[in-house]
């Protein structure tokens, strides 16, 4: 799983249009946490994974909003903030036994402020896969994610934004206790993206994110490899309280292992104003006849306070 996949991944993941401050607290959040688990299946491995979730909003938000959707409260009002995760890991793979489970941990900050229409963000992702050992073969990995993006508001409820990120991925194995191999992968991507939230005619929304992205796959040893990715991702919100995502990301290039579609469904639903639960569903279709589709289900619970 390779995190220039995400079809969010490369996005203007950002802030929004200042409104009127409310007078009531129980009107307003300043804060978001949560819960998910996911699963991560190919035809020969599956990773299972359990987090958790915090932000910190720089500014309170409404969290009754009166013209758009709840979700998009953040994107409006253009607000800055921080954000940390933390999950668990646990990697089964046929004919092999775990002997640690794996981690990730990771912060991301977004810098926006409702008087002005820049935005930045910056990110930073830590991942170690666990150790695996089949006979006396036992492998291990882990890997690194940055992110860095500017960009502006170009409209009350669009906005552009210039990306770039590197992720470093580091595979060792043994055997019988005596180093085996240690080899090194590199995948640098820079990105433009735009963000727009429409209200249709009949007043529900639509939230429309696309963008295009050039990648450099550089592996040790081997002369590096270029790829093109271009993604979309629609989210139609019938109510205020309801979100339906669909979204596809076609990569082609030099680096034929990472070629293929990628598609995303998904549904985040406001039991309250203070509490969401989302579905979202991946799959990827390899355009090598030995690439390794897989997919990917995630199940999240957020609580504003």
């Amino acid at each position: 799983m390779k995190a220039t996949k995400r079809i969010v991944a490369s996005s203007v993941v950002a802030a929004a249009m200042g409104g009127p401050s409310l007078a009531l607290a129980e009107d307003t959040f300043r804060a978001e946490a949560g819960l998910s688990y996911s699963r991560f299946k190919t035809d020969s491995a599956r990773l299972d994974t359990a987090g958790a979730e915090a932000t910190y909003f720089f500014d309170k938000l409404p969290a009754q909003p009166k013209d758009y959707p709840l979700e998009q409260a953040q994107f409006v009002e253009r607000i800055g903030s921080i954000t940390a995760n933390y999950s668990q890991t646990s990697f089964s793979v046929p004919n092999a036994e775990s002997l640690s489970n794996g981690s990730m941990y990771g912060a991301t900050v977004l810098f926006a402020r409702p008087d002005t229409p820049f935005i930045a963000s910056a990110g930073y992702d830590s991942l170690y896969s666990g150790k695996l050992r089949s006979g006396s073969l036992e492998s291990e990995s882990d890997g690194k994610f940055y992110q860095l993006a500017v960009g502006a508001y170009v409209d009350k409820t669009t906005a552009l934004s210039l990306g770039w990120s590197r992720n470093t991925a580091r595979n060792k194995s043994t055997s019988g206790g005596a180093p085996l191999a240690d080899s090194r992968d590199t995948f640098d991507s820079i990105s433009v993206s735009g963000q727009h939230l429409a209200q249709l005619s009949g007043g529900d929304h639509l939230a429309l994110l696309a963008g295009l992205s050039l990648d450099t796959h550089a592996r040790q040893g081997s002369a590096s490899e270029k790829n093109r990715t271009v993604f979309v991702l629609a989210t139609y919100y019938p109510t205020k309280m309801l979100g339906l995502k669909l979204g596809v990301l076609s990569d082609r290039g030099d680096d034929r292992s990472n070629e293929g579609e990628f598609y995303l469904a998904g549904v985040q639903m406001f039991v309250t104003p203070t509490l969401s639960l989302s579905l979202d569903f991946q799959k990827s279709h390899a355009k090598a006849p030995n690439g390794a589709d897989f997919d990917f289900v995630t199940l999240k619970a957020l609580v504003r306070f």
